[in-house]
Order: structure tokens, then C-alpha cells, then sequence
């Protein structure tokens, strides 16, 4: 894999509500490392992907990647983002219309929607990026949106995130109501996941207003030893 290949976004699409599997999330973050976002780069609306560049980016076995890739395509149609302020929400599609199979080649081509483009292209401030490389080996849909969500705030190295936007950014509003639950089988799989498998050694502990959980803390730096780039 390419090492230098990196992923941006906007800041309100980091913290946007949505919900991908693993395969969709590695999808949409494949076709986004091939996107120049600065701001005096020309849009870029379609992306081709092969087969082949998904199994090398990703680590996919290769016997598997036609199949995750079209899968992953399947999953992304249809595919909403909720961009949340104090204000107004506003839903948006990831993609423009059903992502073309290219069989005979063993590649997909997507079309970014024209709203989500303004959150991926021609960024001038307030975005995060991060090496493609480093969410590469993960096997959760959840790691992933983890390792985002911490990542835009790289420059502290630490984290107080609200349940209920923790909830929303994972699009688990209705899952996992009861924090045991959600803390087994989400946050800490996902932060254990994030320490054996990407360039993050994290922490973290709950905040409490009486005897509920309100919020999460997380604190985090690079693991030196696996010698990934930020």
C-alpha cells in the first residue's frame, strides 16, 4: 500500500450521524484517499476503484475482494449522512445514484453526491485527515468511526465526547440502550481493536452525573512501536 495515501474530511462530516458496515466504510475512505481537497483542487465527482486496489489498500484477501467490493457498493446505495447543529438537521446521501459494477474489469465506479462534496473537496479549514493506511487492518465499522472521531482532535490528544453524540456519530441512537451493553460491545471492543490494530494507544474513562453516564473520556497518542505515519 501506498503509505502516503491520505484521507480528509470536513469536521461536520466527522461528526455527522451515520451508520456503515466495515466494508462500506472502507469503500467510501478507499475512494476518498484518491481526492485532492485542497482548496484549489477541481472537484473531483466520480471514482473508479478495482478490485485489485481494494485488496491491496485494505488487506482483503484477493479471492475475497470482488465480492466485498460489490457488497460494499450494495451497502453505500441509499446510504444517508444527519448533519446535526443546535439548529437544524440536514440529511444527504453519500453517493448520486447506484454505484456502477464494472464486472468485466472487477471494479465499481461512485458518484459523490453534490452536497457531500462540499464536506470532501476544496476544504480550507476545519477539516482532519489521516494516512489510509492506519484504519487499513480494522475489522469493525465502529473502530473506524472511533479512530475519526479522536483523530479530529489530534492536536490535544484527548477527547470529552457526550454519550448521546457518541451514540449519534456511530448511528446507535436505538441500539445498545443500556450503557453495559454499548460499553461491551461497542467501546471497548472498539478502543482494544484501535490498540492492537492502528497507530493509537488509547484510554478511556466514563463521566457521570450521579449514577448515569453522560459522557466519555478518551485520551490518546501514537503508538511509536508500529511506526505508522499520522
Amino acid at each position: 500500500m501506498n503509505s502516503k495515501l491520505t484521507v480528509t474530511k470536513s469536521n461536520l462530516l466527522i461528526d455527522a450521524s451515520y451508520r456503515l458496515n466495515v466494508q462500506a466504510q472502507k469503500l467510501v475512505l478507499a475512494c476518498l484517499s484518491k481526492i485532492d481537497s485542497r482548496p484549489d483542487s477541481e472537484p473531483k465527482k466520480e471514482i473508479k476503484l478495482t478490485a485489485i486496489e481494494f485488496s491491496e489498500l485494505m488487506g482483503i484477501d484477493i479471492k475475497n475482494a470482488h465480492r466485498e467490493l460489490y457488497k460494499a457498493a450494495d451497502a453505500l446505495f441509499k446510504s444517508s449522512i444527519l448533519l446535526r447543529n443546535e439548529h437544524e438537521e440536514t440529511e444527504l446521501y453519500w453517493i448520486q445514484k447506484k454505484v456502477k459494477k464494472l464486472r468485466g474489469e472487477g471494479a465499481v465506479t461512485l458518484v459523490w453526491s453534490d452536497e457531500v462534496l462540499r464536506y470532501i473537496c476544496q476544504l480550507k479549514s476545519h477539516f482532519t485527515s489521516y494516512k489510509l493506511r492506519n484504519i487499513a487492518s480494522l475489522q469493525s465499522g465502529h473502530s473506524i468511526r472511533l479512530y475519526e472521531l479522536l483523530m479530529r482532535f489530534n492536536a490535544t490528544n484527548s477527547r470529552v465526547i457526550a454519550l448521546d453524540d457518541f451514540r449519534s456519530a456511530l448511528g446507535l441512537e436505538e441500539k445498545y440502550p443500556q450503557f453495559k451493553e454499548l460499553n461491551k460491545f461497542v467501546i471497548k471492543f472498539a478502543v482494544e481493536e484501535l490498540n492492537q490494530r492502528s497507530d493509537l494507544v488509547i484510554t478511556y474513562e466514563t463521566l457521570k452525573k450521579g449514577r448515569t453516564v453522560t459522557a466519555l473520556a478518551f485520551t490518546f497518542k501514537q503508538n511509536k512501536q508500529l511506526k505508522m505515519d499520522l
